[in-house]
């Protein structure tokens, strides 16, 4: 049975879909959504770095605030779910959504609504996602200079699907912090400090028991040529490990690296190892399934190829 359909949308660019188990297509990897930001009732931004300032110094905002602001900006695109759990050993869930109802009144923090197009009455209302405002941007930029956060101003020009792929790589990254089996995490690191070499999304050193690992994640994402986009990376990255017989990215230890492909179906998975053909790079390559992630854990999520198919594996270093 052929797992991909196609589907046009409004400006008529096919798509294929790929489905999960239960026939659905995931919402942080649905192509066919619309979204935008949305501002509160009242709405009294701050613009000026001067006026962010003397917002902190005058403690209208404080120390937790900050705290939330950091890893929001930590974490480039979180919905609130994400940050609840995120912050869960400083504040409580209803904390966190009051704090982050101020600092959007602020400017400080912008949140975004994101429905599927067909859903014309709101029947699916996922977690808003956060992204920093103007505020948040220019206070997190005065005291961490040397950090890089996303320019709110960004945003429209990245896209929706910018928004989609970062939720959905940080629900990985949530869970691998709720199973404290990760030790840090670097967005678009350089490969080998090589600025020509493409980056991948996101880089976590792992441990586990037999010595820290490096992952080196991508997203496949359907709105995209996730196809091609994948197969000009792993192109890349297997010239520089033929050439150095290793991949060093970022700041990350020199540890042994696998390449991680983050897919949001299973389907999609062994699509990509039917086009790919994932055993054959001279790096270690596996799969982390979106679907199992979320209804099984993180764990059992991992797939490796052996010739044809993909063999499910059990990574139990990743949870507690």
């Amino acid at each position: 049975m052929d797992t991909t359909q196609f589907h046009q949308n409004e400006e008529s660019i096919e798509y294929p879909l790929f489905y999960t188990k239960e026939g659905e297509v995931p919402f942080w990897d649905n192509p066919l959504i619309r979204g935008f930001r949305v501002l509160p009732k009242k709405y009294k931004p701050y613009t000026t770095i001067e006026a962010v300032l003397n917002l902190y110094l005058r403690h209208r905002i404080d120390d937790k605030d900050m705290m939330i602001l950091k890893v929001l900006g930590d974490s480039v695109c979180s919905n609130e779910d994400q940050l609840r759990r995120y912050l869960s050993s400083q504040m409580s869930r209803s904390e966190t959504s009051t704090r982050l109802d101020k600092l959007r009144s602020l400017g400080m923090a912008d949140r975004w609504k994101i429905r599927l197009r067909e859903d014309k009455e709101e029947l699916i209302r996922p977690p808003a996602p956060f992204t920093l405002g103007i505020a948040g941007f220019k206070l997190l930029k005065h005291y961490y200079n040397e950090s890089f956060f996303m320019n709110p101003n960004h945003w429209d020009e990245k896209g929706i699907g910018a928004i989609q792929r970062y939720v959905a790589m940080n629900e990985l990254r949530c869970r691998l912090v709720e199973g404290n089996s990760i030790r840090q995490w670097e967005w678009n690191a350089n490969v080998n400090n090589n600025p020509r070499i493409k980056r991948p999304l996101g880089t976590a050193e792992v441990k586990t028991p037999k010595g820290n690992l490096n992952f080196i994640i991508e997203r496949a994402q359907m709105s995209q040529n996730f196809l091609g986009f994948l197969k000009e990376k792993l192109y890349q990255w297997k010239m520089v490990y033929d050439k150095k017989g290793y991949l060093q990215v970022g700041a990350m230890p020199d540890n042994p690296a696998s390449i991680i492909l983050f897919t949001s179906t299973l389907s999609m998975a062994q699509f990509l190892h039917q086009e790919l053909m994932l055993d054959t790079y001279p790096f270690k390559v596996m799969v982390c399934v979106e679907e199992d992630m979320l209804t099984e854990g993180v764990s059992t999520a991992f797939y490796q190829a052996k010739g044809e198919e993909l063999k499910r594996m059990r990574l139990s270093f990743l949870e507690n």
